[in-house]
């Protein structure tokens, strides 16, 4: 096997443990902001609120169901890797570049959904959370 294949593996295993890394924090979110949605923090009197937070809610549950298909998409890709080192021909190459670059878009994807909606959903309960004054 030739150095520079060498090299683009240990660059993709790379990019893998990354987004596995950044996935788990991911999962740590979740676990917050649907304790958030699910607290009793928010003003009762703020217009909308009950269908803004179920709405929250689903859109979480759907966050999680597409944070677990990222996280198998990446696991099985991850697993490939180890195949690789078998694989002499420029053909596993060329397959196995075509497969990282779909794991990196199928991440990609996942994180930009999940940005927004964490954005949504702390900009919403930014401007509501009931004031603490005195």
């Amino acid at each position: 096997m030739d150095t520079l294949f060498e090299q683009q593996l240990d660059d993709y295993h790379a990019d893998v443990k990354a987004w596995k890394s950044k996935l788990a924090l991911v999962r740590d979110e979740l676990i917050f902001i649907d304790h958030l949605l699910h607290s009793y923090v928010f003003e009762p009197r703020t217009p909308n609120l009950f269908e803004r937070l179920e709405q929250f809610k689903t859109d979480l549950k759907e966050i999680k169901e597409s944070l677990n298909e990222t996280e198998e998409v990446l696991a099985k890709h991850d697993a490939e890797l180890s195949g690789l080192l078998d694989c002499e021909t420029v053909a596993c190459d060329a397959a196995f570049e075509h497969r990282h670059k779909e794991a990196k878009e199928h991440y990609r994807h996942f994180a930009l959904e999940y940005g927004k909606i964490k954005q949504n959903i702390f900009s919403y309960c930014g401007k509501i959370l009931k004031s603490n004054k005195k």
